[in-house]
């Protein structure tokens, strides 16, 4: 059946809507269409095209670059040859680049631009003997190129190939395949976290995607014509799950932003009818929100500030099952309509039906916020090795606190130490080239063993406290996640990144990475003046400042778990450095490591550390960021 394959959707579609737009670029400015018959032809011609350039079954393709309609036709292109496609995120360095190249056994790579051709280049004598072509889909400034290096191929030409003589002879060739391809083989291999260690490639079937699809759709209301953005980075299960997979089987329009510089306009150029996002996401719109209200006149923050703290009244009340007075219901309609609904429109969310966050933990204030906003919100709580998805809220049993319920048809239970375990169709097919790890992420009946920590309350909501090995006891014997904390003190938009510290000790301490944009411009606000990052984050006013923030959001905390000293780093915690990982998710063991001095003086009597780490800009070069980290102390009414 053509429904049991991701490529056999693309057949469906074009079969049954062949003139209705599938995707649009934005390009020069214009939002330009592709209907399924063009998207299906393209499709068709990129893998009678790498069959013509000598691609074999079995083989396997790594694409590197932004979101792109070609990352797509690349990817299901190569599904359709009968290779397997990876994905390599556009930002990663040479040598991370190299590491999944290698790691996959690409034999093909298929990158956007010059500047990917030159990551490839400064890797080439260690790539170069297993790879055999290299494809461009961006030959801007690369005329040179092809004629000096003559592993490079022109995407167009590659199309091109599939046109001619083998597209003629070959006119049904995607809908053979479709119909022949068993739903079991593996569609893609993704990347897992790599928190603690090198990323693994996990192996996604076709069915475990398309599974979890029609698992969705049974808690969530899919429809033809549902205009999607490609946001998240398309190398991630959540991007790969819940937008591409849903596209295909419900017919749905995929929307390319411009650049990734250019998201936030055309987000609010689009409107989007569904929006997700991990919670970095959330906490730069919610950051984004709140540094324009403080630069707003009086009579706007006013405003701001009534309506979101009625809405925000009634959603905690309506969230709790109790009931919310006649005033309060009306006054919040009236601020909906009049300032909150029109907010929503300026960030882009004017049009969205539902909302998800997922891909780590999110902040119950943040969620709320959204919550009052209007936003139909919902966890969701998975990982690559489950296609992203296990559990999720139903439309009216939303609790900030939780990732919701086992979507139908999942199994998820707790082991006698409270790890999560998941069983269903949507589990992988394994780790590629990893017989071992395979074997440790399951049990013996076959649940797939996460790695985190969670309960389930009576409501028969899953609580997830942190990954098991993170959870810190101090020496008290207190053990708490500090996860917990860390996702409540980026609520404050001028706190970027916070790793909590306490395992051993007596006592919580921390370290901070401040907003630039949003620090910045309260320091503009109030003329002071500062040359750099490293400046800014040293001056007095931006202690006191986070300082304020710290006591302020860990009111809510025992005594004994509230941040007692921090520091403020002199940088932003960066992937480029490894201290996150690539889905910008805190790399704790690593950066322990990096910074174990300045952790160790927040333990101590010191009131300043003088910080020498070395870091590495993402062309590569390295250089060295010195200089005076002062310590503080957080005191709590």
């Amino acid at each position: 059946m053509l429904e049991d394959t991701l490529i056999g959707y693309i057949v469906k579609n074009a079969l049954e809507m062949p003139d209705t737009v599938a995707i649009r670029e934005k390009r020069y400015g214009v939002w330009s269409p592709t209907t399924w018959r063009e998207f299906h032809d393209q499709v068709q011609r990129f893998a009678l095209g790498l069959r013509t350039l000598g691609f074999q079954e079995e083989d396997k393709l790594c694409i590197i670059g932004d979101n792109k309609p070609e990352w797509i036709i690349a990817e299901f292109g190569c599904m359709a040859a009968g290779g397997i496609a990876t994905g390599v995120y556009a930002d990663s360095l040479a040598e991370e680049m190299e590491y999944l190249v290698t790691y996959s056994e690409a034999r093909f790579l298929v990158v956007r631009d010059q500047e990917q051709v030159d990551k490839v280049l400064n890797v080439w004598e260690r790539i170069g003997p297993k790879v055999h072509k290299v494809i461009v889909w961006d030959s801007r400034g690369m005329s040179h190129y092809y004629a000096e290096y003559p592993f490079l191929e022109r995407f167009e030409n590659v199309i091109r190939l599939g046109t001619g003589e083998e597209g003629t002879q070959n006119r049904d060739y995607l809908r053979r395949r479709a119909e022949t391809m068993s739903p079991r083989k593996p569609a893609m291999m993704l990347t897992t976290s790599g928190t603690t260690a090198r990323p693994k490639l996990s192996m996604i079937s076709h069915e475990n995607l398309l599974w979890s699809c029609e698992a969705i759709s049974q808690m969530v209301n899919l429809e033809k014509g549902d205009e999607l953005l490609s946001l998240a980075p398309l190398p991630w299960i959540g991007e790969q799950g819940y937008n591409i997979s849903r596209f295909l089987m419900v017919g749905a329009v995929y929307n390319f932003p411009e650049e990734t510089e250019t998201v936030r306009k055309d987000l609010l150029e689009l409107q989007p009818f569904y929006f997700g996002g991990t919670p970095v996401v959330w906490e730069m719109l919610i950051s984004t929100i709140q540094a324009a209200m403080d630069n707003a006149d009086f009579f706007k923050r006013y405003f701001y500030k009534l309506a979101t703290k009625t809405a925000n009244k009634c959603i905690t009340a309506e969230l709790a099952g109790q009931q919310v007075g006649l005033w309060p219901r009306a006054l919040n309609a009236l601020l909906h309509f009049t300032v909150l609904r029109p907010l929503k429109n300026k960030v882009g969310l004017g049009r969205v039906k539902m909302a998800v966050t997922g891909g780590g933990a999110i902040s119950p204030e943040v969620f709320k916020f959204f919550k009052a906003m209007g936003l139909d919100l919902r966890q969701v709580y998975g990982q690559t090795e489950c296609s992203g998805i296990a559990t999720t809220h139903w439309e009216h049993d939303v609790r900030p606190e939780t990732v919701g319920v086992p979507m139908p048809g999942v199994e998820v239970k707790l082991s006698e130490e409270g790890e999560i375990l998941v069983r269903g169709k949507n589990l992988h097919l394994g780790y590629y080239k990893n017989e071992e790890a395979t074997r440790e992420c399951f049990t013996g009946d076959g649940f797939l063993r996460t790695g985190d920590t969670g309960y389930f309350g009576e409501d028969g909501h899953l609580y997830v406290m942190d990954r098991s090995k993170d959870i810190m006891t101090l020496q008290d014997g207190t053990r708490f996640a500090p996860q917990d904390i860390e996702t409540r003190l980026k609520f404050s938009p001028y706190i970027y990144e916070a790793m909590v510290i306490a395992a051993d000790r007596p006592y919580v301490g921390a370290i901070v990475s401040i907003d630039l944009e949003n620090v910045g411009n309260w320091a503009k606000k109030r003329n002071m003046s500062y040359t750099t990052f490293q400046d800014l984050s040293q001056r007095r006013e931006i202690y006191d400042l986070i300082k304020g923030e710290l006591a302020k959001l860990c009111e809510r905390f025992p005594d004994n778990i509230r941040i007692k000293r921090f520091g403020i780093l002199l940088k932003e915690l960066h992937p480029d450095d490894g201290e996150l990982t690539r889905t910008r998710k805190v790399r704790r063991k690593f950066v322990n490591e990096r910074y174990k001095s300045l952790i160790d003086d927040l333990y101590g009597e010191a009131k300043e550390h003088y910080l020498d780490i070395e870091i590495r800009y993402e062309d590569g070069r390295l250089s060295k960021l010195q200089g005076p980290v002062t310590i503080e102390e957080v005191s709590y009414s």
